[in-house]
């Protein structure tokens, strides 16, 4: 285009030309006659991109020095401007908001026992489970005995009882307070802790 041509040849060249200069110049940019190059002058001054300056009856050519964006392109810039400012903002909220979320979980983490501890304690629960067991035990092959023993030994009965219910229930509370992070099933927990229930044991309170 005769346009780019004359701007290539202004920019190489950087000083004041004439019309006819300018036509001699751009033809190693292309072959256009002068109404061409008139009317490339004209828009590239309409644009900002080419000073023009007349001396008498002559009109000469420059390049514009310092030229800045149009505009248009200022406008097409700011806009853009707007765009990415907007996607930021969008952006750092969503990272706010995940960061609330994060610090409110770490800050419950940290209130609570770790799963080590829960797990040493579950071990020392079973043990003591172990122990009562086996005080029940010893009472279930013992012939008929008067009704005062047989009163001692209920209230014994009961006693050992409670305490077995109560340390299960322990137990239970330990096992659902890993299970709130836990990340897989009961069935899972019990499997990997190596926790075995009444029923798989054969162990039953019932005594008839």
């Amino acid at each position: 285009m005769a346009q780019e041509a004359v701007l290539c040849f202004l920019k190489e060249h950087n000083r004041p030309f004439s019309i006819n200069d300018i036509l001699g110049g751009a033809k190693s940019k292309g072959e256009f006659g002068k109404a061409a190059i008139q009317k490339a002058l004209d828009l590239l001054v309409n644009e900002g991109k080419v000073k023009e300056k007349v001396y008498g009856k002559q009109k000469v050519y420059y390049i514009a020095q310092n030229t800045g964006p149009t505009g248009n392109e200022l406008k097409e810039s700011l806009l853009e401007i707007d765009r990415k400012t907007n996607e930021i903002s969008v952006e750092l909220k969503e990272v706010t908001e995940k960061l609330k979320v994060k610090s409110s979980l770490l800050a419950e983490s940290q209130g609570k026992v770790s799963i080590s501890e829960l797990i040493e304690k579950k071990v020392a629960i079973d043990k003591q489970l172990e122990i009562v067991k086996e005080s029940l035990s010893q009472y279930a092959d013992v012939e008929p005995v008067c009704p005062k023993r047989k009163k001692e030994i209920e209230k014994m009965y009961e006693k050992s009882l409670t305490e077995y219910k109560k340390r299960k229930r322990m137990c239970m509370d330990v096992i659902n307070a890993i299970l709130e992070n836990y990340p897989k099933s009961k069935k899972h927990l019990f499997e990997e802790m190596g926790i075995e229930t009444d029923e798989e044991v054969g162990f039953s309170l019932d005594l008839n």
